[in-house]
Order: C-alpha cells, then sequence, then structure tokens
C-alpha cells in the first residue's frame, strides 16, 4: 500500500472545516496553493491552544519566522514545503508573513487590544494579507483594488470570528475588543470578563457587529470591480453577515458559547456566493 500525496486541501479539511468548503469552488490549477495559505494560519492559529504558556508558542512561532525567512524548507514537514512551495511559486513577500507571525504572538498573551488603529492592524496583518496572496495567485491584475477588497474583507471576517469566539476568548482571560470600544461603552478589563454580563457588554457586541457589517459592504463593493476570476478568493465573505445574524439573535448566549452556523446552513451561503461571483 502506498503512502497518498499530503494535500494541502486534506488538511485544511481537518483543521478548518469552513476554509476547506470555500476552497472547493477555487479553479482546480490553484486550488492546493490557496489551501496551503488558509492551513498554515489554521496552524498557527491552534499554537495558544496547544501550549500552557506563552514561551512554548513564541518558540513555535519563531521556528516558522526562521523557516520562511531562510527559505530552506528542507525536513520541515509537508505543510511547510507546501506553504514554501507557494511563495516560491507567486512570489509572495516573505516580510509579510512575518509581519503575520508576529502578530500572531498577540494570540499568546492576555494583553488587551490596545486601540482600534492597533485592531485594524492586526486584521490586516493576520487575514487581509492572506486575502491578498490568494488573490494575487488567482490573478495578478488590479493590485490596488486587491489590496483594498482583502483589507475590507479582512476586518469583516476577523470582526465575525472573534466576536462568534468571545466565549472561548473570555474563558482564556482574552479580550480581543479594542480598549478604546470598551472604555466608550464604560467596560474594562475586569468588567468585560466578569460572570455578570450587561447592557454595556450587549452594547460593545452590536457596536462591533456594526464595524463589520461596514467593512462588508465596501468588500463587496471593491469585489465587484476585481476580475471574476479573482473574486473566488473571498468566498468566505459568505458566512459573515449568516454569523453576525447568529450573534445578535442569541445576544447573551454569544458570552457563554461559541456562535457556529449549521452545516447545510454554511453550504447554502457558500454556494448562493459561488453562484453570484460576488460574496
Amino acid at each position: 500500500m502506498t503512502n497518498q500525496p499530503y494535500s494541502s486541501l486534506q488538511a485544511l479539511k481537518e483543521l478548518d472545516p469552513d476554509r476547506y468548503l470555500a476552497c472547493l469552488y477555487l479553479p482546480s490549477g490553484v486550488r492546493e496553493h490557496i489551501a496551503s495559505l488558509w492551513a498554515f494560519d489554521a496552524e498557527v492559529s491552534r499554537i495558544p491552544g496547544l501550549v500552557s504558556e506563552p514561551m512554548p508558542g513564541e518558540i513555535r512561532i519563531q521556528w516558522w519566522r526562521d523557516l520562511i525567512k531562510s527559505g530552506n524548507n528542507v525536513g520541515s514537514g509537508p505543510l511547510a514545503e507546501k506553504l514554501m512551495e507557494t511563495i516560491d511559486a507567486y512570489d509572495l513577500p516573505r516580510e509579510t508573513f512575518d509581519n503575520y507571525l508576529q502578530a500572531r504572538i498577540f494570540d499568546l498573551y492576555q494583553d488587551p487590544m490596545p486601540d482600534t488603529g492597533s485592531f485594524e492592524g492586526y486584521l490586516g496583518e493576520t487575514i487581509s494579507i492572506l486575502f491578498q496572496h490568494a488573490g494575487t495567485i488567482l490573478c495578478e491584475k488590479k493590485r490596488s483594488l486587491l489590496a483594498d477588497a482583502s483589507g475590507h474583507a479582512g476586518m469583516a471576517i476577523g470582526i465575525a470570528r472573534l466576536l462568534a469566539g468571545t466565549a472561548r476568548s473570555r474563558a482564556k482571560g482574552q479580550i480581543f475588543l479594542p480598549q478604546d470600544i470598551l472604555e466608550k461603552h464604560s467596560l474594562n478589563r475586569e468588567t468585560w470578563l466578569a460572570d455578570e454580563i450587561f447592557e454595556e457588554h450587549l452594547a460593545a457586541l452590536e457596536e462591533m457587529i456594526r464595524i463589520a457589517r461596514y467593512h462588508l459592504t465596501f468588500a463587496r463593493s471593491v469585489l465587484g470591480q476585481l476580475p471574476r476570476p479573482t473574486r473566488s478568493a473571498f468566498l468566505q465573505l459568505a458566512f459573515v453577515e449568516p454569523v453576525l445574524k447568529e450573534i445578535g439573535n442569541h445576544r447573551l448566549r454569544t458570552f457563554s458559547q461559541p456562535v457556529t452556523l449549521p452545516p447545510l446552513k454554511r453550504n447554502w451561503h457558500l454556494l448562493l456566493a459561488s453562484l453570484r461571483q460576488v460574496p
């Protein structure tokens, strides 16, 4: 019995089923390359959950930084090899991956997100840049529009994911909401993480939902100006509005359990987005 060759797509199926589904709608010629980006992100994102203290997590992140900077992937493992293959094939800037990994160090600690500007920078370096790389793989035209669409998409998807995982982050003592948003609603670290939920918590949650919808609207408007092949990189936007609706409908429950979409609903929204080609 021969071993099956490594597949970034199959790895992604285990690491992140939603993004796996979105990748199935991509052109077959680039599917593995784009899946390698999302599998890398999913692998790095789970590091905080695999370590009991920040230092082992920092060591793992530094391993990735050294690997990508050096370009020497001998013995690095199949996921890393696929990622390096993608970086080389499309000449993706290595410094953007270093910035990504530097930003991910924040996930290992319980420091508050300082302000909205820092929050936007964090999502830009960890989510938006990967959309930009995926769009580049699909089509290199209209790079300024691609950067604009990626920026707004990263904010919309990033906020939706973080809000959906509010219960998990609170349980770990983490706060991804910007400090200035918390202060605007008379909240601080202690009150946000407290067991009792007040109207101020819900008001902060609703403001973040409004910000996500603002960026979702702009992402969609810019996507309409991009070449049709490039738009398929953004099919994950199909999950944003349904997730935000779930959060808005259940408000209090968001603080006690993660928000997820039923598989049938996920597939339906993804299918509609693929047919429209503008999520």
